[in-house]
């Protein structure tokens, strides 16, 4: 009897399989997992995967009957998760107490890098699907993995409990869109299908399960609540990285539909992002807490986002491709920025708690004036040219009323972005943040980087938007 697979293809898995190595190393090799072995080793296997990724750059290897594609757009998507993992690493060297099971926590990281490199690279909705799971596991034990901590502990139940609800209805999406054309894989979208009467609703149920990963509505309601009580390296990790992969795999759904799936699909995401910019905006306005409002404010970024998957051919990939990358830096440095203020600090970051920052730690305060700037869409930073470029998708795609709303949100976000600002440089507080760390630390150090290409990517948005484009070429081109 013939293989399954003839064409098995380990090389166009080759950062995964670093990664899985040096997960399951942490696991079980007593040395490497336990105390201060433990960020080495992940952070040496990160790296390693990072360095993989130009040996497979154009060459769009294909393995596994076409279940995996590594191709440019996989494996841009897989640099900017190894990258947010890296400073993931820099915030938990400092937020992670002194514990036995360190390598734990950090082998869960890389088992979640594992599942979201075979999200971006699936070409079969059950591949997708694996991926989904192996992320999601992770993740639920990482917010909870201080067990002392009551919030996180809710928060974790609260992400499984919604999670299971998403993952069931990828699932049922799934099965319909099996149904409709026979096939899983991507490229069935594109076929002439048998029952063409379930690929809308197949499709719709498809994104829905999507959206819990990016926190759209309706299945944004665990943000808040996780990012809260997960420690500040999780919550720093789970703010960008499920959102790119998840964003990848949307990106590559909007260019294999075709026919009633298309509607379907580009009706869910007005919807959502209507809502997600509805929804974010209104609620950050109301939060005292500088994470939940950072937790609303993803859910409005992501809606902005959404905006250029329906205008694929408009140029719709290379600008969210593009918003991709600078929320990368700007959201990532934002979380860091939090983590190396609330070091050794018991309780939750208020605003308030800023007060007088400028005068007592300039440099900090600095960091976290340019990432609340350029979250906010104000030049010269990269946040200015990912709305323009996606709202210039949007509008050239015949969307002008969802971008009408995605400026008004816009300007509503500016209350409560710039008023962290102001609090900064605008009131004085002697009760704030004490006994700041000084010199220059991994985390710091992170942050600084983070500030420079925020403001880069606002200086020459041409150069990084001419590489988000040769990583999703044929998408760029309007497929």
């Amino acid at each position: 009897m013939a293989p399954i697979f003839q064409d098995v293809n380990l090389y166009c898995l080759l950062p995964e399989l670093v990664l899985l190595t040096g997960a399951v190393v942490l696991l079980f090799v007593r040395g490497a997992g336990r105390g201060s072995a433990a960020l080495p080793v992940a952070a040496t296997t990160v790296i390693v995967a990072l360095a993989a990724v130009p040996l497979l750059w154009g060459e769009r290897a294909v393995g596994f009957g076409g279940m995996i594609v590594k191709d440019n757009g996989a494996l841009l998507a897989q640099a900017l998760l190894l990258i947010t993992a890296l400073v993931s690493f820099a915030a938990a060297a400092d937020a992670l107490p002194e514990r036995k099971n360190n390598g734990e926590y950090y082998s869960l990281l890389l088992f979640s890098l594992v599942g979201m490199g075979i999200m971006t690279a699936a070409g079969d909705l059950l591949v997708i699907f694996l991926g989904m799971e192996i992320l999601a596991l992770s993740l639920y034990v990482l917010v909870g993995f201080l067990k002392v901590v009551r919030a996180g502990m809710e928060g974790a139940v609260k992400y499984f409990l919604l999670g299971s609800v998403a993952s069931a209805v990828f699932l049922l999406g799934l099965a319909l869109t099996y149904g409709a054309t026979g096939s899983t894989q991507l490229v069935a979208f594109t076929a002439p299908a048998t029952m063409p009467a379930l690929l809308p609703a197949a499709a719709v149920l498809l994104v829905v399960g999507l959206g819990f990963k990016i926190a759209a509505p309706p299945f944004h309601m665990w943000a808040p609540d996780v990012y809260e009580g997960a420690p500040i390296s999780v919550a720093t990790y789970i703010s960008v990285a499920p959102k790119i992969a998840a964003f990848v795999v949307l990106l590559r759904l909007a260019g294999e539909s075709a026919g009633p799936g298309r509607e379907a699909l580009t009706g869910a995401f007005v919807f959502m992002s209507v809502a997600g910019m509805a929804v974010g905006n209104l609620a950050a306005l109301r939060q005292t807490s500088l994470v939940r409002m950072l937790a609303y404010s993803g859910i409005a970024q992501a809606a902005y986002i959404l905006i250029g998957l329906p205008a694929l051919s408009a140029g719709g990939a290379a600008a969210v491709s593009f918003y991709l990358l600078v929320y990368m830096f700007m959201n990532l440095g934002a979380f860091a920025s939090l983590a190396h203020l609330s070091r050794r600090r018991t309780g939750t970051l208020r605003i308030d708690d800023l007060a007088g920052l400028a005068s007592r730690a300039p440099g900090h305060a600095f960091a976290l004036a340019v990432f609340m700037i350029a979250l906010t869409g104000i030049p010269p930073t990269g946040g200015f040219f990912a709305k323009f470029y996606v709202f210039k998708a949007g509008i050239q795609a015949g969307y002008l009323g969802v971008v009408l709303v995605a400026v008004v949100a816009t300007v509503v976000s500016c209350f409560y972005y710039l008023r962290v600002v102001m609090v900064m440089y605008g009131e004085e507080g002697g009760a704030g943040l004490r006994g700041l760390p000084a010199g220059v630390t991994m985390l710091g150090a992170a942050i600084g980087v983070m500030v420079v290409m925020t403001i880069l990517t606002g200086i020459l948005p041409e150069r990084f938007l001419q590489a988000a484009s040769a990583a999703f070429p044929l998408l760029a081109a309007g497929m």
